[in-house]
């Protein structure tokens, strides 16, 4: 996480300080000014000016704009700009006199008479070492009598010298010369500069690339939206259409119930009728006086009273309680449309490296140590990296020398739990297949107090490295139906339960078994619901298992639950049980091919 926190903090002080420019050649670093004088170079490359380095400088060293930090002595930038005047003024106080003369020693500069003087005041600063002024060449003193200029390069000390030194003190050390080594530089100089060239066209030519790879990107979004307005365009001329079918439909269903009330009303009407003539009729009869009569009208009157009678209490109850409906059904159907549509299509991009991230893990390894005034390069020597936050150099005379930075990065980068398939840190690594897992993921599940640093897990190996052979010949000896699940039959069922968990693009969908509020169809259709969590927890936890062919049937259930529910073959989760099943029965048919799949079913 270390350099993502550098990447963000590096992002946040661009955005305060847009104006920081790291490349402008032949400027101060901090102040933006022109190069001048008494400039000084950093580790980095980046020059500083004599105002900034002291101003800048602090306990812990300089810190560059571009975060690298240059601690020690700097290095004199003496290179000046083109027809830069090196007129010069007596240092002497009160003399305004052209400088003639320079002391080599502390580098200052005098008129000839004020030479003479600073010589007789500071007679530790050897005479010969008053140079005239401008230097005709470049004149460095031998550290050793610091009478003469440096000559020779001693290839074993590492120092420069003049002639005379080498031969009293440095004898038997192999030696080259300055002017050879200055040609020598010039032209390993001129190699990395046509090969930094030569990068810099190539990365112009991935830069182009790069860009005609946005243009193309642009030309596939405007496709891609094109396609999914067309497909949404269709999805909508479908659902219009369906619903013109179905107010059809309600339109149908609904004049034929109304016409069936009021035919029902019709006949309601009739009874009505019916009745109130026999109420009057009878009525009549019983006012009448003549009771022969009505005593002979009375067998017809009772006989047609029941029947009347008859209409009304035999009527059908569904057409007395007057609840005539028209009803929707579409809960199921919508929701697996709803399911359809969530799942319709998908869109990814290939994966695109983060140069920013690779720069910032590059710049947080590296290894270059500040150059100290008094301290020259090995110009011969090869810089050859072994391993992070290492450096070897190899020198003319075969030595080596093991520089190892101390402050090398403990960046640990994200990855991906390998069931899962959760982004995080502090995962498990499997020494031999370089999986990850969380501690409770694997199975069997992990201690929760072993860390991914714990010296137990040095050689460890997950449960899908692990040689079954032995567990699955085993179980070819024995007898399937009914048995118990020992030690052989529970490596192996762990083996297969991990695995599918593994697939976690498929097994996903079904490591859990869905919400019943949000999804109440599913507990309509699945009479017997389980997941893969239900049978990890039986396994581990509950100790419910007792029956390898029990556990082996729960997985199959898991995965014809899913394809009951998601119907549709092309329903991608439907693809994803599908997918799962072939690696079960893949699995079952190599490690247990005594078992007779159809005693799965």
């Amino acid at each position: 996480m270390e350099f993502v926190k550098t990447f963000k903090k590096m992002n946040s002080d661009m955005a305060n300080n847009e104006n920081v420019n790291l490349w402008s050649v032949g400027k101060c670093i901090f102040c933006k000014e022109k190069i001048e004088e008494d400039l000084k170079i950093l580790k980095c490359l980046h020059i500083i000016c004599k105002d900034c380095t002291k101003r800048e400088s602090t306990d812990s060293g300089i810190h560059c704009k571009c975060k690298i930090v240059t601690k020690g002595e700097l290095i004199d930038y003496s290179i000046t700009a083109p027809n830069h005047s090196q007129l010069k003024i007596c240092w002497e106080k009160n003399c305004q006199v052209i400088a003639k003369k320079i002391c080599m020693h502390c580098k200052s500069m005098y008129c000839k008479p004020c030479s003479k003087i600073h010589s007789i005041k500071n007679e530790d600063h050897n005479p010969a070492l008053m140079m005239t002024y401008p230097l005709k060449k470049e004149f460095v003193p031998c550290p050793k009598c610091m009478n003469k200029s440096v000559e020779v390069f001693c290839t074993k000390c590492s120092i420069m010298l003049c002639p005379l030194c080498h031969l009293n003190f440095h004898q038997k050390h192999n030696f080259n010369l300055l002017s050879t080594m200055a040609v020598e530089t010039k032209v390993e100089l001129q190699a990395l500069l046509t090969d930094i060239s030569k990068e810099n066209n190539h990365l112009k030519f991935i830069r182009e690339m790069q860009n005609k790879n946005i243009t193309k990107l642009k030309s596939d979004k405007k496709k891609i939206n094109d396609k999914i307005d067309e497909r949404i365009k269709m999805l909508h001329e479908e659902v219009d259409k369906r619903g013109l079918e179905l107010k059809k439909i309600l339109e149908t269903n609904f004049t034929n119930a109304v016409n069936n009330i009021n035919m029902n009303n019709m006949v309601i009407n009739d009874f009505e009728k019916e009745n109130d003539y026999y109420y009057s009729l009878t009525s009549s009869v019983i006012d009448w006086d003549k009771i022969v009569e009505y005593i002979k009208l009375s067998k017809i009157i009772k006989d047609q009273m029941v029947i009347a009678k008859k209409h009304t209490q035999d009527m059908p109850k569904e057409a007395t309680s007057c609840k005539a409906e028209l009803i929707y059904n579409d809960e199921q159907s919508v929701n697996k449309i709803v399911e359809s549509i969530q799942g319709m299509g998908d869109i990814i991009s290939s994966k695109i490296v983060s140069l920013s991230e690779f720069k910032i893990t590059l710049d947080s390894n590296k290894v270059l140590q500040p150059l100290e005034n008094d301290q020259f390069p090995i110009l011969k020597s090869e810089l050859v990296m072994i391993q992070p936050g290492m450096v070897k150099l190899e020198k003319d005379n075969n030595e080596m020398i093991i520089d190892e930075d101390s402050d090398s990065s403990d960046y640990e980068p994200l990855v991906n739990c390998s069931c899962c398939n959760q982004w995080t840190e502090e995962l498990i690594n499997c020494t031999c297949c370089n999986k990850f897992y969380h501690n409770n993921c694997h199975i069997p599940s992990l201690a929760k107090e072993l860390k991914p640093k714990d010296p137990s897990l040095k050689f460890w190996k997950c449960t899908l490295c692990q040689d079954i052979i032995n567990h699955a010949n085993n179980l070819r000896k024995k007898n399937m139906i009914g048995g118990h699940i020992d030690y052989s039959g529970r490596k192996i069922i762990e083996r297969i339960l991990l695995e599918l968990y593994c697939q976690n693009e498929d097994s996903e969908h079904y490591r859990d078994c869905l919400n019943r509020e949000i999804y109440p169809v599913y507990y309509e259709q699945i009479s017997d619901p389980i997941s893969l969590n239900n049978i990890k927890q039986r396994l581990e936890f509950d100790a419910s298992y007792t029956s390898l062919v029990d556990m082996l049937k729960d997985m199959k259930r898991v995965l014809t639950n899913g394809k009951t529910y998601y119907s549709s073959p092309s329903h991608p989760f439907y693809k994803s049980a599908d997918e799962l099943q072939i690696s079960l029965d893949r699995m079952i048919s190599l490690w247990i091919p005594t078992l007779d799949p159809a005693i799965l079913e």
